[in-house]
């Protein structure tokens, strides 16, 4: 028996229904959440909407970003989180494997995930969920959406309905190939500068560089430098680990932006799914307050 305050009533609640709402939230559709259940989009509606019966309850609201909980769903959320930790650790004590996390889809401003690579490998421990990288230019979009569980972000403030903490601050300077002329200034693409804080990406920005190269990530920046093709601002903390590159400008303040780990605030995130988002954050803040200054 599992009461929810807020409900109009307690209910006998089969896990299964639970954690297939739970699933469903945290996957953004009933198509995603399919693969994750082994099962179809119809049947995981039909046992949504047994569940809003038993309870007497919507459980979704529609809004202009897609489905959301309503607070009575909210309330499950939470509870349903509780049961799957408490589940998984019970599992855990007597030796059984506890069921197959849902993969957690990671998204990056401009793909700056691949200089973290070695801090994301460190962070997922054996036996954890799956991680999937999805291509965003904008995480938070990514997020907000349900694209993504997990945005990592070059921000200066949170934005609503998302949770998170800091890893720590991003520098920029100017690079270039090392022993090779400079060359011309490489800047970001339309997409970028749209999408991306101002202040961040106003180091490489293209507004009085005509006929520059521009770009949409920040792997294919990065390598364009690395190649000799021009110079451009990036990250320290990873250009300055590339025996290839050299500094040719210190760095800038004004384009210091700090680096968050943000998820959804209404969908409490898995046991396994925070436990990772944690020992990521830690690793990530012990390679930025590392970098070179």
């Amino acid at each position: 028996m599992i009461c929810t305050p807020g409900v109009h009533h307690c209910t006998g609640m089969d896990w299964n229904d639970l954690r297939v709402f739970l699933t469903a939230v945290r996957a953004g559709s009933y198509s995603a959440a399919g693969p994750q259940l082994g099962l179809n989009r119809t049947t995981i509606g039909r046992r949504v909407a047994a569940l809003e019966a038993s309870l007497q309850t919507a459980l979704f609201r529609e809004t202009p970003t897609g489905p959301e909980p309503t607070e009575a769903g909210r309330l499950l959320l939470e509870a349903g989180a509780r049961v799957e930790t408490e589940i998984a650790e019970v599992l855990r004590r007597i030796a059984l494997a506890p069921p197959d996390p849902a993969p957690l889809r990671i998204a990056s401003s401009a793909g700056l995930v691949v200089e973290l690579m070695a801090e994301l490998g460190a962070a997922a421990p054996s036996g954890g969920p799956a991680i999937e990288l999805v291509h965003a230019i904008d995480p938070v979009e990514a997020v907000t959406l349900r694209r993504a569980d997990l945005a990592l972000a070059l921000i200066r403030a949170v934005p609503r309905r998302l949770a998170g903490r800091q890893a720590g601050i991003v520098t920029q300077a100017r690079y270039a190939r090392r022993g090779t002329p400079e060359g011309p200034p490489l800047c970001w693409g339309e997409e970028v500068e749209l999408a991306l804080p101002r202040h961040w990406t106003a180091a490489n920005s293209g507004d009085d560089a005509p006929g520059a190269i521009r770009f949409s990530s920040w792997g294919a920046l990065a390598q364009a430098v690395r190649s000799g093709v021009g110079k451009a601002w990036l990250c320290c903390f990873a250009a300055d680990d590339d025996p290839v590159l050299e500094r040719i400008a210190p760095p800038d303040p004004r384009f210091d932006t700090g680096l968050w780990l943000l998820h959804r605030a209404d969908t409490p995130q898995s046991a396994a799914a925070a436990a990772l988002t944690q020992r990521l954050a830690e690793r990530i803040a012990v390679r930025l307050g590392a970098q070179a200054v």
